[in-house]
């Protein structure tokens, strides 16, 4: 994989952007901040979707599942980058009507596993839900292990989650729709864990820190570490065979991953790089910064 920078813009949003996401069958990446919506699309033009000027609106909107989306955007979006799914806008209504919110000291981060089970993620600990009858019933808890997780990831054909704390700790959390089974320690990190990603099918993982990106074979039943990368790292993209590593103010690298990792080609952008985004369709990677609040936009060849 080769990279090409093919464009820089100054970004028509804020610098604190309330969302940033892939739209691979739009082919366009949806950003938005408190003020405009928009989509921006590989060649570097942008198409607005909604606007406001009213601070109290601005200020006011209940988040992207809210009605400055349209219903086929907001589907697009619903696969998430940790293999989760978002909630429809309706479950989403219903559960805000319940008393779920009012009975938590923790507001709960609640998304779709497989099967249409619902996790809520709050604080240490996991719990199943099931709307019944307008009221948001807790079907069964488990606290979590070690520090409070800070980043996690479904596999992509299992209801498991694992997950990573900011001390390092590498934990996997297997349920159904009803309970949860007993967690699988899998190993202590270098340092903070920023990321977790699965391959499509689900028989590996990347785990990318402070300092590090690990790699583990999975075979259905426990993880074994293969790999293991030193590198300056805020995220990461897995493309095919190739890991992506976003270094920040030191560029990029691009790893082959197929076998024994392996660096095949590097690039150092004119900016120190916040987040990265990637349409892999489209062969494009979207790059922001978030001390000169421009975008990078990149594109590349096998």
């Amino acid at each position: 994989m080769k990279l090409n920078l093919s464009k820089i813009i100054p970004s028509p949003l804020d610098v604190h952007l309330q969302l940033a996401y892939a739209l691979e069958s739009t082919g366009a990446f949806l950003m938005a901040d408190r003020w405009k919506i928009l989509l921006l699309w590989p060649n570097g033009s942008t198409e607005l979707i909604w606007q406001t000027t009213d601070e109290d609106v601005a200020y006011k909107c209940r988040g992207f599942f809210d009605d400055r989306l349209t219903d086929s955007l907001y589907d697009e979006i619903r696969k998430l980058r940790n293999g989760f799914r978002l909630l429809s806008k309706e479950d989403y209504q219903r559960i805000e009507a319940s008393e779920l919110y009012k009975t938590t000291n923790t507001l709960p981060i609640l998304l779709e596993a497989h099967d249409g089970t619902w996790i809520a993620l709050g604080g240490k600990k996991f719990s199943i839900l099931k709307l019944n009858e307008g009221h948001v019933d807790e079907l069964a808890t488990t606290k979590t292990k070690g520090k409070d997780p800070i980043c996690q990831a479904l596999h992509p054909s299992q209801n498991l989650i694992a997950y990573g704390t900011n001390y390092g700790e590498l934990f996997a959390q297997p349920f159904d729709r009803t309970q949860f089974g007993k967690t699988i320690k899998i190993g202590q990190l270098p340092n903070t864990c920023y990321q977790i990603t699965f391959t499509e099918d689900g028989k590996r993982m990347f785990v990318g820190g402070l300092g590090y990106v690990k790699v583990f074979d999975y075979d259905g039943k426990g993880f074994t570490e293969i790999a293991s990368i030193s590198s300056a790292l805020r995220s990461f993209e897995l493309v095919k065979d190739y890991l992506v590593l976003n270094k920040g103010m030191h560029g990029i690298d691009v790893i082959n991953v197929a076998d024994k990792p392996q660096r095949v080609s590097s690039m150092d952008l004119p900016f120190s790089i916040d987040k990265m985004f990637c349409l892999a369709r489209q062969k494009t990677f979207l790059l922001t910064s978030g001390s000169t609040n421009e975008w990078a936009l990149l594109d590349w060849t096998a």
